[in-house]
């Protein structure tokens, strides 16, 4: 009998050890989760910049570095109470002498597995436990408001227009104004909705409607050759694993070019310079020429606008609502079927119980990105990637850490 019980009680303890290194901790869903909260995390910072923006408040950037994230889980199993040996006598009242001379059974019983209320009792139990620790770096270094205050150049452009985006909107964004020189008469347009004038807005309008009827793009300068990278003040000297010999370079100068191959058959050729992949030179690589119906030459200079410079044009836009909507007009800019839309940024207040593609509580009132805004949902992400190109490695740490305890 004994031992029949004991091998029941060896087979419950290897059930409890099997069960126990059965469990299978999967830390793919974390790793989603992780994504998942960073991003929200990174866009409700543009969006909170650009409110700050619309009421002419400071920004603040800061960047995510190391993620840890720690899981551990336990169980117990505790085995019944296996009572082996002769049964005892019924003892008598506790403290009598009859109590105390049944004791003497007690010493041939051995009692295996869990015994409530009694020191070593292991209950049946399961416990898991998480957390996650992150790194929050603000980006105040001098390299990085150097390149948020810088005009973007049209090599970043390009980046943006192979990605597929409109050229309308990357007009809107990036443009500050665009200077015209008609025989001589100089005029500027400025980029702003809200100007005292609307005709002027118009007529800045009507530019960009050209910039994309002629395709307007950026393109490396024909025979240039690459420069010498300029040094930062605050760049160390090389290490001695560093190649002395060679020298760091940047690519050559970009240029705003007209593109013949994206004509459609309905674009007459108005004598428009340069043409990409020409080799004639301009006095000014952000300058383009073309004639009028009348034979007017006219040469647009076009002023491009730095990142800080974007957050406190959405700004603008943003703090004038309806006033300051921007309404597309090319089809490339509108989208269509459920990506169409034909605002160029759009930002709703009290978002509660709205559908948010990402929204933010700042001073006391909730702002809110609809999903159905498309070409805002793009802005943002193009804020992402120019807050990226500003960020030095020596800024922030980038190495992501998950570490999982079982």
């Amino acid at each position: 009998m004994g031992r029949h019980v004991s091998k029941i009680a060896a087979a419950a303890a290897t059930a409890a050890l099997v069960a126990g290194c059965a469990y299978n901790d999967h830390f793919d869903n974390r790793v989603d989760r992780f994504d998942i909260a960073s991003e929200q995390a990174r866009d409700q910072m543009i969006l909170t910049n650009v409110v700050r923006a619309s009421k002419a408040e400071p920004l603040a950037f800061l960047q995510i570095g190391k993620v840890t994230g720690v899981n551990s889980s336990s169980n117990q199993m505790g085995l019944p109470s296996l009572v082996l040996g002769p049964v005892a006598k019924t003892p008598g009242p506790w403290g009598t002498a009859a109590a105390a001379g049944n004791t003497h059974f007690l010493d041939d019983q051995t009692v295996f597995g869990a015994n409530p209320a009694a020191a070593g009792f292991a209950p049946n139990s399961l416990t898991t436990s998480g957390s996650t620790t992150f790194d929050v770096n603000p980006s105040e270094t001098k390299d990085f408001y150097r390149g948020l205050l810088l005009t973007v150049e049209p090599e970043t452009l390009a980046f943006f227009s192979e990605q597929g985006v409109a050229p309308e909107l990357l007009f809107y964004l990036f443009t500050e104004k665009i200077v015209e020189d008609k025989n001589g008469v100089v005029t500027q347009y400025v980029n702003d909705p809200l100007d005292p004038d609307p005709e002027e807005f118009k007529k800045f309008q009507h530019y960009v409607e050209l910039a994309t009827t002629y395709h307007v793009v950026s393109e490396p300068e024909p025979g240039a050759k690459p420069k010498p990278a300029a040094k930062s003040c605050c760049d160390s000297k090389k290490s001695d694993n560093s190649d002395s010999s060679s020298e760091e370079t940047q690519g050559p100068d970009w240029r705003l070019c007209f593109d013949r191959s994206a004509w459609g058959k309905e674009v007459k050729f108005a004598d428009n310079h340069p043409m990409c992949g020409s080799k004639e030179k301009l006095a000014n690589q952000r300058m383009v020429t073309f004639r009028d119906r009348e034979g007017k030459l006219i040469k647009l200079q076009i002023f491009p606008r730095s990142t800080f410079a974007i957050f406190q044009y959405l700004g603008h836009i943003v703090a004038a609502g309806e006033a300051g909507q921007i309404k597309l007009e090319t089809p490339e800019a509108k989208g269509e079927g459920p990506l169409e839309d034909e605002n160029l940024f759009v930002l709703s207040e009290g978002g509660l119980g709205q559908n948010c593609f990402v929204s933010t509580d700042y001073g006391g009132q909730t702002y809110c990105v609809p999903h159905t805004a498309v070409n805002t949902k793009r802005i943002i992400g193009l804020l992402v990637q120019l807050l990226a190109l500003n960020t030095s490695v020596r800024d922030i740490s980038l190495t992501p850490e998950v570490r999982l305890i079982q």
